[in-house]
């Protein structure tokens, strides 16, 4: 008959709480990328860009519409391989092997985070009424001005709350990093595990740890947006 066994179980919790870093780390680089990316392609969606607008849509609705765990794993394959193949044809001495895991964590996951968030901007962004920016182009304001001045302040409230998912969904997505060689929160809980077998308790601990991390998330995101709305309308 299986016994839990507690004091192993508050050990990987522990050793759960030593892998928030790198979890949070993992998450927050692939979110500023996609915040950042994502915004101006949203911009140019909103401001229909000729081809550029077309591009962007089809990355989007491809991306998206991927399960993120194949998502990585074709990601993986194409950066390592398409790396090793055009350095070879160009003779270049660098190889795939020499980027680090966690390197390509940031840019398998920022390519999923750009996707994700171009259109939760876009939408955050199509909030505003389109009487003020009438308005503002009818006093002489330009693209650049209205964006900065009256489109950008205003969505903040409405994309707040969505970036906000959008980190706990990558907080969520670093536990499949160990299938790149990332050693995460998942990955490192096992690790202690393989010994005991007590993978039972190395799991549960990992999923606590998860889930008040990502309360924790939550939590701060309500107080930012409950700060940004009373800045904005106050």
């Amino acid at each position: 008959m299986y016994r839990f066994d507690y004091l192993f179980f508050m050990h990987e919790l522990w050793v759960g709480v030593t892998y928030i870093p790198i979890t949070l780390l993992l998450s927050i680089v692939p979110l500023i990328i996609g915040l950042i990316v994502g915004t101006l392609f949203a911009i140019c969606r909103i401001q229909k860009v000729r081809v550029i607008d077309r591009i962007i849509q089809v990355y989007v609705v491809l991306l998206r519409s991927i399960p993120i765990v194949l998502l990585m794993l074709m990601l993986y394959f194409f950066f390592t391989y398409g790396i090793d193949e055009i350095a070879g044809f160009y003779h270049l001495p660098f190889r795939s092997s020499q980027v680090s895991p966690i390197t390509l964590a940031f840019i398998i996951l920022s390519f999923v985070s750009v996707a994700f968030l171009s259109e939760s901007v876009r939408t955050a962004l199509q909030s505003v009424q389109k009487g003020q920016i009438e308005a503002a182009r009818s006093v002489g304001m330009t693209t650049t001005t209205i964006y900065r001045r009256i489109i950008i302040p205003q969505a903040l409230p409405v994309a707040i709350p969505i970036l906000g998912n959008t980190f706990i969904g990558l907080i969520q997505g670093t536990a499949l990093l160990y299938l790149i060689g990332v050693t995460d929160l998942i990955t490192g809980v096992k690790i202690q595990a393989n010994g005991n077998y007590r993978y039972v308790e190395a799991y549960i601990a990992a999923a606590i740890v998860y889930w008040v991390l990502c309360i924790a998330v939550e939590q701060g995101i309500r107080l930012l947006s409950t700060r940004v709305n009373y800045l904005v309308k106050g």
